[in-house]
């Protein structure tokens, strides 16, 4: 059997919490990520003797939504859920075997260095008790000649050097074993910090958290899973995109896809079920509002004199409310990917993966789509130096290329720069650029340009110009040319404009822009292209052009 139910957050408990519990750590397993957010799932199983208990979950982060918490049981009758955000029992966590070892080797490092630095202050003790010594022989002095004979004159004499060589070479025995000791000592400082560091790097994140209990109760002894769901803000997912255009006699155009995925939980995902969704809950998810336009007319007002302060405000307050301002969200994703619902996509990864709270950025590979482009150059001589060599291709790998900052480009295998990546459809025509054609050489030169009144007796202006766009092929192999121009328009009827161009264009109003006009030809190796344009525009002398 089955129950689901919303969680409840009740500031005091129904029933003693540590009455008749079960303690249950229930890690993330599943993990439904969107551009913000993801959906977490934590499946756990438990067995629970026979009557009414309470199984306590503490290992969920603070940051918990009550709101968003679901709890599915099989095995036993489920009861009340409640979220505890405060005196909640101890985040209790086994260590992992690879943790247990790497404490382990931590302890063993410690013990090895605490003995070399006790070995080396022991050197160093035999050092500084020599020079003791030394400094009390250099103190000493022999017999007077009245208390002495020569005989313990030479005795004491002797005895001092004596004394004083076994001290020097005691001072060098302790110094050579000191200076001995410092590089072992080093290695051992060495392995004491890595095996600390691989400590801290398997020990789980750690941070205040909430608790779950959940009453169930069951006719005998049972054992079952208990299935948790709920939102967490601090997780999100990007496409990112290697772009491969192999530009050879028959180019290959082959995107690489990815995503990187990375979370601020603080809590640790240990070999997780990670499906990707171009789901955005934190977008508009409902239509906007169309408010009615209503239109009034009245008498004009005679202008007001300026007022201030409290006169102001009664003056603004008598002018009419403007209608409120609507944003519409353009960012959504709407289109239907091969195994979506026809509104969102879905990208399962086959394997579970490990994402460390806020220090993993995991790059997952999603495949590779293969595409055939057309190539061509692209010339716009009126801004740029070169050509730039384009690919355009249709999207007929039957699924969605999502959007993305974080798409690479390459040629032939080498790197030329990184651009955003737009949302492509299925059946979506998209050009790429590769960067610039440096052997195509653009120019714009203006030849003729007049400005001035049309004559003595007229009360109009006139401006004339003709500028020649050159593209000239210093490489030795032929191009596909599109070459893009520009011409004047007017929207006004005493603004008169006038155009011609040679030879005539191929296209005129290029992707629906008035004006923009696009040349398409094989240019050959060593060949030149021109394009000649000229326009004449007239309006009334009184007027100003802009």
């Amino acid at each position: 059997m089955k129950h689901v139910i919303f969680a409840t957050a009740l500031f005091p408990l129904a029933t003693p919490l540590w009455a008749d519990d079960i303690r249950l750590n229930a890690p993330v397993t599943a993990a439904t990520l969107y551009s913000e957010g993801a959906t977490l799932t934590r499946e756990v199983p438990f067995s629970a003797p026979a009557g009414t208990h309470d199984i306590l979950i503490a290992n969920l982060p603070e940051s918990l939504d009550p709101m968003s918490v679901r709890v599915a049981l099989d095995g036993a009758k489920l009861g009340a859920v409640t979220v505890r955000h405060e005196r909640t029992l101890p985040n209790a966590q086994e260590d992992s075997p690879e943790l247990t070892a790497a404490k382990a080797a931590l302890e063993q490092a410690e013990t090895d260095l605490r003995a070399a630095e006790d070995a080396r202050a022991d050197v160093l003790m035999t050092a500084e008790a020599a020079k003791a010594r030394l400094a009390y022989l250099s103190t000493l002095q022999g017999p007077t000649d009245t208390a002495a004979t020569p005989d313990t004159i030479t005795a004491t004499l002797a005895l001092i050097g004596q004394e004083t060589l076994s001290a020097r070479q005691d001072i060098a025995t302790a110094e050579r074993e000191a200076r001995a000791s410092i590089k072992p000592l080093k290695e051992l400082q060495e392995a004491y910090a890595d095996a600390r560091q691989l400590v801290d790097a398997l020990t789980p994140s750690a941070s205040d958290n909430a608790m779950l209990a959940i009453s169930i109760s069951a006719d005998a002894a049972t054992e079952g899973t208990l299935t948790l769901t709920h939102l967490t803000q601090f997780a999100r997912w990007v496409p990112a995109y290697d772009v491969h255009l192999n530009n050879v006699e028959t180019p290959q155009l082959n995107i690489d896809r990815g995503a990187f995925v990375s979370q601020f939980t603080d809590e640790d995902w240990t070999d997780v079920a990670i499906t990707l969704s171009t789901s955005r809950p934190d977008a508009q998810s409902d239509p906007s509002t169309l408010y009615p336009w209503r239109r009034q007319i009245e008498e004009k007002q005679p202008a007001r004199p300026k007022t201030a302060g409290r006169l102001a405000e009664l003056s603004m307050s008598e002018q009419p409310m403007a209608e409120p301002a609507m944003v519409e969200d353009s960012a959504g994703y709407a289109a239907s990917h091969s195994f979506g619902d026809g509104i969102n996509a879905t990208y399962v990864y086959p394997t579970p993966v490990s994402v460390s709270s806020a220090s993993d950025a995991l790059h997952l590979a999603l495949g590779t789509l293969e595409l055939t482009p057309d190539t061509y150059a692209f010339a716009n001589p009126m801004r740029d130096e070169t050509a730039f060599l384009m690919a355009e291709v249709t999207n007929d790998a039957g699924e969605l290329i999502l959007p993305s900052y974080e798409a690479n480009f390459f040629i032939n295998g080498t790197y030329i720069g990184q651009q955003n990546m737009p949302l492509i459809a299925e059946g979506d025509v998209v050009d790429f650029s590769f960067g610039p054609i440096n052997g195509l050489r653009l120019s714009d030169k203006v030849t003729h340009k007049v400005t001035g009144d049309k004559g003595v007796l007229t009360t109009r202006n006139e401006q004339s110009e003709t500028r020649v766009l050159t593209v000239e092929n210093l490489t030795t192999r032929d191009w596909d040319l599109r070459l893009l121009g520009r011409v004047p328009y007017s929207e006004q009827e005493d603004l008169e404009i006038t155009h011609q161009a040679a030879p005539t264009p191929t296209q005129t109003n290029y992707e629906d822009q008035r004006g923009i006009l696009l040349w398409e030809r094989t240019l050959d190796a060593g060949e030149s292209f021109e394009v000649e344009l000229a326009h004449k525009i007239q309006w009334p002398s009184e007027m100003i052009l802009r």
